[in-house]
């Protein structure tokens, strides 16, 4: 574990370096602080976006006290609302590690609740219905860190992509997207990152503002 915040650490002293705006990196949402965020907005500056760009495609980069949506059951003032907002809070810190833990027990703890009532999708149950070990947890740091997904995630995911005529790459980056959002910004109650990130893949169209996947120019399976 401790190996893998120093990955961490290190990650973001390199991404910091190759934004190719020096000290511009430094709170670039006027928040106060300089984290992981400054670096995400350095760094797509960098790219060729403009901050208004910014702003529209990724709005919770410059939000510090983001209401969440209905749908998350925490409303403004909540205890749920408030481990949401310590959860964003340290992952912007850098501490993913801690952002993970708050809220895998959040939600673990949302599951032991007799009313809670849960219908998982039948292409996340299978995998992801599972009591999760040190290992598992360790695994999903990991994921979240690097973007690394397992072969039997990447198959499931290409044959969505396949099925939906979308290109598999963009499948993808959605499906980290999803894993990047259970951590920063919340979920539905019970649910767990990885069922998040499917279920952000399987709502996402191109029409979708929110959505990164692309068309794609082959024909689709039938």
């Amino acid at each position: 574990m401790k190996k893998l915040l120093n990955e961490w650490d290190s990650f973001l002293k390199e991404a910091h370096c190759n934004t190719g705006h020096g000290n511009r990196s430094e709170d670039q949402n006027d928040d106060g602080a300089n984290n992981f965020e400054d670096v995400k907005i350095a760094k797509m500056k960098a790219s060729g976006m403009s901050e208004k760009e910014i702003r529209e495609k990724h709005p919770e980069l410059f939000e510090e006290d983001v209401k969440h949506p209905p749908q998350y059951s925490a409303p403004e003032g909540s205890k749920r609302d408030s481990k949401l907002d310590d959860a964003r809070k340290l992952y912007k810190s850098g501490d993913v590690e801690s952002a993970v833990r708050l809220r895998q027990n959040m939600e673990k703890e949302e599951r032991k609740k007799k009313d809670f009532k849960n219908k998982p999708r039948p292409d996340s149950q299978k995998e992801y219905r599972i009591r999760m070990s040190k290992e598992q947890l360790i695994e999903m740091i990991h994921n979240t860190l690097h973007e690394e997904l397992s072969k039997k995630t990447e198959k499931t995911l290409r044959k969505k992509a396949e099925d939906r005529g979308l290109t598999f790459g963009s499948v993808k980056k959605e499906y980290k997207k999803g894993l990047a959002a259970w951590v920063s910004s919340g979920s539905r109650k019970g649910m767990s990152q990885h069922q998040w990130a499917m279920a952000r893949v399987n709502s996402a169209n191109p029409s979708k503002s929110w959505a990164v996947v692309k068309k794609s120019k082959a024909k689709k399976k039938k």
